[in-house]
Formats: C-alpha cells, sequence, structure tokens
C-alpha cells in the first residue's frame, strides 16, 4: 500500500513549519531588534526604488522621442530628469550597501549565539548522549545548518516582502499597460517555483540520509590532521588508507549530490524556456500596439523593462518562500537538538552550594545498562562509602568500576535500585550541585592547551585565578618541579597549539591533572589510575603523603596497581559487574579469593 498525503498530514506538516518559522523569527528580533528593523525598513525602500527608477526613466524616453523644437530650447526639463535619474541611482546603490552590510552583521551576531546556544547544550547533557550515534547525526545536522539558516529565515521574509512591494509597485504600471499580462507573469514562474520546491525537499532528504557519512569524513580528516592521532597514524602507515577511505567516501556523498543537481538543471532549462517565450511573447503584444500608435515608445520601454523586472520579482516571491520551507527543515533539525532533555532530570529547585554528607553514601541493590547495551554493566551493587574514608576499586577490565565511578558522580542514574546520601535520594539532588562536590582524575585525563596555572584552575573555576591554592594543589601533586622548570613558569602556555606553546611528557601532564584534581578541594574525590603515567619516584612521593592530601575527604581509588590499593581502608572487588568481594588488604589476603589471586599474580615476578 503506497502512502498518500492526507489533509490532515499536510495541515500537521504545515503547521510544524509555521511553528518552527515563527519561533526563529521571535529568537532573531529578540536578539538583534535593531538590526532587524532596520532590515525591514530598507526592505520597503529598496522595493519601492525601482518603479521610482522606471517611471523617470519613461519620462526621459518620452521627452527625448517627442523631439527638441530648435538649438535654443529649454532643455532644463530633461536635464532635472537625468539628474533625478542618477540620485535615485545613487540612492538605489547607498541603501543596496547599507542593507548588505546591516545582514552581514545580522549573520554573524546570529552565528555567533546559535554556535553558543549549541555549545551550551552539548555540555549540559548527559555523557548517554554521547554514547548514541543518533545524537551525534542530530548534532552533526544542528551546527553544521543551523546557524546560518536562522539569520536567512528573517532575511528570505524580508525578500518576499521587498519582491512584493516591488512587484505589486511595478506590477500595477504593466498592468495597466497589458492587463493580462498579469496572468502570464504568474504563469510563467510557477512551473519554476515547482521546481525549486521539489528540489529543496529532495536536497534536504539528502542531507538528513547522509549526515552519518559526512561525520565518518569528519572522523578520518581528523585522525588525518589532529596532533593525538599523528604519531600513531605515522608509525603504523595508516594515511594512506584513510585518505583512500575519506576520498571513497567525499566521492559517494559528491556523487549523490551531483546527481540531484543535474535533474534539477534539466528541469530549470525547461522552466526557462517558458519564462523566455512568455517575455517575448508579451513583449510581441505590446510592441504592435506601439506601432499602431495605442502605446508612447517610452511606454513600450518601460513596459519592457517593467514586464522583465515583475518575472523576476515574481520568482524572487516564489524562490524565497521555497527557500524559507528549506530553512524550515534545518532550523527543525537545530531545535530538535536544543531541545533535548537530560536524562538526570531535577524534582525540585536546585541549590547553590554542593551538598555534604555527614555519614555515608550508599548504593542500594543498584544496576546499570548503558543504552542501546545487550546487558547490564552493573548488577545488584549495594555498598557503603563512609565520610573521611579512602576506598578502592579493583578487577579486571570491564568488570564495572568506571560504570560505578559515573553512577557515583551522577552522569548516570541507575536503571535499578537508588544511590543515597546521608539516606537522600541522589535522584533528588540537582547533578551540577552534586559535582560541584565531587572531583575525578581519569586515566583519559584532558590536556588543556591553555597555561599551566589556568591548567589547574580549571578545577574548580569558581575560585579566582590568581588564587594561591594553584601554587598548593600543583606542591600537592608534585607538580610544582614541572612548572618550575617552564619558561614562564605559571604563564607558561602548555601544548603545540598555539604558539609559544611547551609541551609536557605524558607524566608531567598526568601531574598537572592531578593537582587540577586537588584544586577542586571536593568532597569526594575519585582517583582513576592516577599513577598509570607517573615514573616510580613521583608514584611515592604523592603517596607517601596521600592519607595528608585526602584528609577529610572520601577518597576512590580505582587501579590496577595494588601498591596503590594496599594503602584503602576497604577494597572492593569487581566482576561481571558485581561487588565479589570486599575488606581490607589483610583481610581479603587472608581468605585468598579473586583478590589475592591478583594480588600474587602481579607481585610474582618481584619476589
Amino acid at each position: 500500500m503506497t502512502n498518500t498525503p492526507t489533509t490532515a498530514g499536510t495541515a500537521s506538516a504545515l503547521g510544524d513549519a509555521w511553528a518552527v518559522m515563527t519561533r526563529a523569527v521571535r529568537l532573531v528580533f529578540s536578539l538583534v531588534p535593531g538590526l532587524t528593523v532596520l532590515n525591514s525598513v530598507l526592505v520597503v525602500v529598496q522595493g519601492l526604488l525601482p518603479l521610482a527608477a522606471l517611471y523617470v526613466m519613461k519620462l526621459i524616453i518620452d521627452a527625448v522621442t517627442a523631439g527638441v523644437p530648435g538649438p535654443g530650447a529649454d532643455v532644463s526639463g530633461l536635464v532635472l530628469l537625468i539628474a533625478v535619474a542618477a540620485g535615485i541611482g545613487l540612492l538605489t546603490a547607498a541603501v543596496r550597501a547599507l542593507a548588505t552590510y546591516s545582514a552581514e552583521a545580522q549573520s554573524l551576531a546570529l552565528s555567533d549565539h546559535v554556535a553558543d546556544e549549541i555549545h551550551e547544550q552539548s555540555t549540559r547533557l548527559d555523557l548517554a548522549f554521547f554514547e548514541n550515534p543518533a545524537y551525534h547525526d542530530t548534532l552533526h545536522r544542528a551546527q553544521s545548518e543551523g546557524p546560518g539558516h536562522l539569520g536567512l529565515v528573517v532575511n528570505h521574509i524580508l525578500a518576499v516582502a521587498q519582491s512584493a512591494v516591488s512587484v505589486v509597485a511595478v506590477g500595477g504600471f504593466v498592468v495597466s499597460v497589458s492587463p493580462v499580462v498579469g496572468l502570464v507573469i504568474i504563469g510563467a514562474a510557477l512551473p519554476a517555483a515547482a521546481v525549486q520546491v521539489w528540489y529543496s525537499r529532495r536536497r534536504y532528504d539528502l542531507r538528513f540520509r547522509q549526515a552519518a557519512a559526512e561525520r565518518k569524513t569528519w572522523y578520518y580528516h581528523y585522525m588525518m590532521t589532529s596532533a593525538h592521532h599523528a604519531g600513531e597514524v605515522r608509525l603504523l602507515g595508516l594515511g594512506p588508507l584513510f585518505r583512500e577511505r575519506y576520498r571513497d567516501l567525499r566521492r559517494s556523498l559528491r556523487d549523490a549530490v551531483l546527481a540531484l543537481s543535474k535533474s534539477r538543471s534539466a528541469w530549470e532549462v525547461l522552466t526557462q524556456g517558458l519564462v523566455t517565450l512568455a517575455v517575448f511573447g508579451s513583449f510581441g503584444i505590446v510592441a504592435l500596439r506601439a506601432v499602431r500608435g495605442e502605446l508612447s515608445v517610452g511606454d513600450l520601454v518601460a513596459f519592457l523593462a517593467g514586464f522583465q523586472l515583475c518575472i523576476g520579482y515574481v520568482q524572487s516571491i516564489f524562490s524565497s518562500l521555497n527557500a524559507l520551507y528549506e530553512d524550515q527543515l534545518f532550523l527543525a533539525n537545530l531545535f530538535a537538538f536544543l531541545d533535548l532533555e537530560p536524562f538526570a532530570g531535577l524534582p525540585g529547585a536546585p541549590g547553590t552550594e554542593p551538598p555534604g554528607f555527614s555519614r555515608e553514601v550508599r548504593f542500594e541493590d543498584v544496576s546499570f545498562a548503558y543504552p542501546g547495551s545487550s546487558g547490564p554493566a552493573l548488577r545488584h551493587v549495594s555498598l557503603a562509602l563512609r565520610q573521611g574514608e579512602v576506598v578502592a576499586l579493583v578487577g579486571e577490565n570491564g568488570a564495572g568500576k568506571s560504570t560505578f565511578v559515573r553512577l557515583l558522580c551522577r552522569l548516570y542514574d541507575p536503571t535499578v535500585g537508588r544511590i543515597t546520601i546521608d539516606g537522600r535520594d541522589l535522584h533528588e539532588i540537582d547533578p551540577g550541585q552534586w559535582q560541584r562536590g565531587t572531583t575525578v582524575l581519569s586515566q583519559d585525563f584532558v590536556r588543556y592547551h591553555m597555561t599551566a596555572r589556568e591548567n589547574i584552575w580549571l578545577g574548580n573555576i569558581a575560585r579566582p585565578a590568581g588564587s594561591p591554592h594553584v601554587e598548593e594543589a600543583a606542591r600537592e601533586a608534585a607538580a610544582d618541579a614541572v612548572i618550575g622548570r617552564l619558561p614562564d613558569g605559571y604563564e607558561t602556555q602548555l601544548g603545540k597549539m598555539f604558539d609559544s606553546g611547551h609541551d609536557l611528557s605524558t607524566g608531567e601532564w598526568q601531574k598537572i591533572a592531578l593537582a587540577r584534581a586537588f584544586f577542586r578541594d571536593a568532597g569526594i574525590v575519585v582517583l582513576d589510575e592516577p599513577a598509570s603515567s607517573l615514573d616510580a619516584i613521583a608514584e611515592a612521593e604523592i603517596f607517601d603523603r596521600f592519607r595528608d592530601l585526602v584528609r577529610g575527604r572520601t577518597a576512590v581509588l580505582v587501579s590496577h596497581r595494588f601498591s596503590t590499593v594496599i594503602l584503602a581502608d576497604r577494597i572492593f572487588v569487581f566482576a561481571r559487574g558485581e561487588v565479589v568481594e570486599q575488606g581490607s588488604h589483610a583481610e581479603l589476603m587472608e581468605k585468598g579469593g579473586l583478590y589475592a589471586r591478583m594480588f600474587l599474580a602481579q607481585a610474582g615476578p618481584y619476589r
């Protein structure tokens, strides 16, 4: 059974399109009201100027063809008309230049605002979105098409208005010469408009389908041009492979676009042929009337110019209406992205201070499955983290340790069970508020291409960047010696992305990241493989005074290095998403279970 459009479906689609366009117009007027009003005024002026130019041209031609009585005749009237025509030309150029500047200023302001909205939304949404390919397709469509089309909505509405004013003004004169011309103008423009609407819909559908492939080309481009991948790409000789895959994808995308463009071009030739027949057919009719003396030469020339202008104006109206149709299709993608809501919502009003806890954070029969996964990453986990203690999480890769940390930081909410803070459900606490009370040093820590001071200060931007606690955190993380060797100390630009940048070794970057974690001064400190890139001396230097560094805080150590784990008050052993053992190092060794086997396997070579 074939799908056919219904009245209800068409009405719904029109309603959706209207909602998108009205939302876009309100947004534009709220962001750049002055420029939008100025553009509206310029539209009216630009719409009326062609009629003035056309009418003055007719008067000049009629004055010339009427003849001049003699050498001494008064030509002041003709000179005045030419001066007026020149003035209209200059005014048209000035108005056009002002309109171009105003439109560009509006477009830049709107593009920057949309980029800011996308950035805000991207940093607000849960991690679950970033693990969903559909989200990345939505983001790609929003950021590749949204910023430009927001400003274009108002511009196209103004273009419709400008062309409509011009059609009414110039068309009034043309129709007064030959009333049937009005029907010819509309009839000649309709086929071209239909082709444009067809092309816009097909273009949108094509772009929608190509989003995933476009993202893949971006990914190959990123791997070939980013510093992060540069070493491995060269060592493994991956450049030719990635180039070939990039070229193949781009060729496929390009061929689809060109096939659509080829079809559109063929139809445009046909529709423009109809327009040409209409123009010269109408001109022939009016020329015969001029030969019979029913019209002056000025009327004839003005009619021809006005008729061609009207054809262009009507086509512009249909083209702009079609562009509005296309705008709302692409803006629907932008608004769909901006309307996404985080999964970790807040029932009540958020507070301003991160909530502390005096007793414990408790996991009560917590299970969790990542969106789209085939099974749970955590299964029926029940444990408590007591205030002020140091706990360690150990287990094989994929055992559930990192997932546990993500739930603790409320980057996700449990699928089953709950997490409580001194008996209060964590779901009742604003995620941002809770996260201000936690700090995490992950094993894939970020290297910010900013100054050394800013790299540490980013751990708690609520504090002033010049706070002496920046240097204190650096000393705690043994990063002060690293920074002391830099040419400009704490003001040295780190990384090689920008001028005067100074790169660090992986271990030195990890010390900076550890300082950032200490600078946050949070009640819960999570260190995920905190010594993975540290040399043995630096590791010993930090962990010899680890208890002092985390005094008064709850510390969670995630590590495969048992030299770190034995510092914990209690150790939780994860396997297949479950906590299978818990206790102190001595207790777990005495049990002779999984923990003891892993410890002995790692310690064996050192015996």
